[in-house]
């Protein structure tokens, strides 16, 4: 596999602030060690892989809203074109399909370079940064790098609580390294842990500690603290990962702690009740870690609206198929009322982006609340009260749904099901959580499921060149 570093002609976000995380442009082909000789260097590599991450073939478009949501089952089986047709029945045999995903598996490791190269140069130039620059460079570094790895797991391995011992993928630890090792699916795993917990150490100190960002008065200041890997992002990922391994008890703290940290909260059911430039339909509170991109609207247009010219009526790629059902046909769901509009998908519509800037949420606060209660649900102490608890509360911040306090644990489990599929549409959440689980009986599902269909098969050039197994 080739290493290299990419860092982006221009950032798609500029931000006016003291605080220069995220305040950085880039020129073309900078040369490294002149990049890499200041703090603002280090910054501006940072906010280069934040951009990457950000872009239509990554987390802006294609693993999010496109693909991976196809897979969700979140798309009309009849209106969806051939080449989309092939992800959404899970077939890989198809030559399109097949360069689709090595394209994927080359963007992840592309990303994983550039922070494994910042990673290189914040221990060659450690007289650059400081000890409290460095601490925080490295921790969004190994952040990134845990979080692009646990997605390649997640997309190219199979699940770590039914094979631990089956091949993985590599684990690039180093920059420039031309064939890094391979890792069995729980070496992987354990990998991604062994970064976010040194992550979270170094990041002990991050800004996010001393603030609350939804508290301030511009939801660009809170950008500053949420659009970029952070201590509580680190902590959610924990979450996300133990709960993927099948350890309950660590995944609770943690998503507990981030809950509990008050540094995010729930969107506030009576709060969409406003005009249009008031609402925010993107529940900016709720983000831990969010990808900022100006172009999402358009990337949304594109697969989401009939495009008329010339008289003619071109039909969108990706129309929804059902998603009145989804919530009940509850007028009164935030998600719902809010996200579509006759027919029209809205989510990353707003207008008024003075208030509300278009970025891709990567973890959100009610992922941690699904959590807490999946959990109680499934664990070793299933405990149905704590269960209802959390599901009740993120309910009742979205909707007017009826009291669950008297459900089955088979029927909190649908209930599980139904609040993944109406929280996360056109986020890339809700097929690895049917993957987690093993589900069979995805909703709108044409085709017999099985573990195999789980697994993107690894692009020929790694196995020609023998990378992979």
């Amino acid at each position: 596999m080739k290493t290299r570093l990419f860092i982006m002609v221009c950032l798609l976000f500029s931000l006016t602030s003291c605080n220069k995380w995220l305040d950085v442009e880039l020129e073309n082909k900078v040369d490294e060690d002149k990049l890499f000789s200041t703090a603002e260097g280090f910054q501006e590599a940072l906010a280069g892989v934040y951009s990457q991450m950000a872009g239509k073939s990554m987390y802006g478009q294609a693993l999010t809203m496109e693909y991976v949501d196809l897979m969700g089952q979140y798309y009309s089986y009849n209106s969806v074109g051939t080449a989309y047709t092939y992800f959404k029945d899970f077939d890989y045999t198809n030559s399109g399909v097949k360069s689709t995903i090595a394209s994927f598996w080359n963007n992840l490791y592309n990303c994983i370079a550039s922070a494994n190269n910042i990673l290189n140069w914040a221990d060659k130039n450690k007289g650059v940064l400081g000890e409290s620059n460095r601490n925080q460079v490295r921790g969004e570094a190994l952040a990134l790098r845990a979080f692009l790895h646990f997605d390649l797991y997640r997309l190219f391995c199979p699940d770590v609580k039914l094979s631990p011992r089956a091949e993985g993928i590599p684990y690039n630890k180093e920059f420039g390294v031309s064939l890094p090792p391979m890792y069995t699916v729980e070496e992987i795993v354990q990998l991604v842990i062994n970064d976010l917990k040194e992550a979270e150490t170094l990041l002990a100190n991050d800004p996010i500690v001393s603030i609350v960002p939804y508290t301030l008065s511009s939801k660009s200041d809170a950008d500053k603290y949420v659009a970029r890997m952070n201590l509580y992002g680190v902590k959610a990922m924990l979450a996300r990962v133990y709960q993927a391994k099948g350890d309950n008890v660590k995944a609770v703290a943690y998503a507990k702690e981030v809950i509990e940290s008050g540094k995010f909260r729930l969107l506030e059911f009576a709060s969409v009740d406003q005009t249009e430039a008031l609402t925010d339909v993107l529940f900016s509170d709720e983000h831990i870690f969010s990808l900022r991109n100006k172009e999402l609207k358009d990337y949304s247009e594109k697969l989401h609206r009939d495009e008329k010219k010339d008289g003619a009526t071109s039909f969108k790629p990706l129309p929804f198929g059902g998603y009145y059902n989804w919530y009940e046909g509850n007028n009164d769901d935030v998600r719902y009322s809010k996200w579509f509009n006759l027919g029209d998908f809205m989510k990353y519509y707003m207008d008024n982006t003075d208030a509300f800037f278009r970025k891709m949420p990567m973890i959100k606060l009610s992922e941690m609340y699904l959590i807490v209660a999946e959990s109680y649900l499934r664990g070793a102490n299933i405990n149905l009260t704590e269960a209802v608890s959390y599901l009740k509360t993120l309910r009742e911040k979205r909707s007017n749904y009826i009291d669950i306090s008297g459900y089955t644990r088979d029927e909190l489990l649908t209930c599980l099901m139904n609040e993944y599929r109406r929280e996360f549409l056109c986020e890339g959440v809700t097929f690895f959580y049917f993957k987690r689980i093993g589900a069979t009986d995805i909703p709108n599902l044409t085709v017999e499921m099985s573990d195999e269909k789980y697994l993107w098969p690894y692009p020929a050039i790694e196995r020609e060149m023998g990378h992979v197994q």
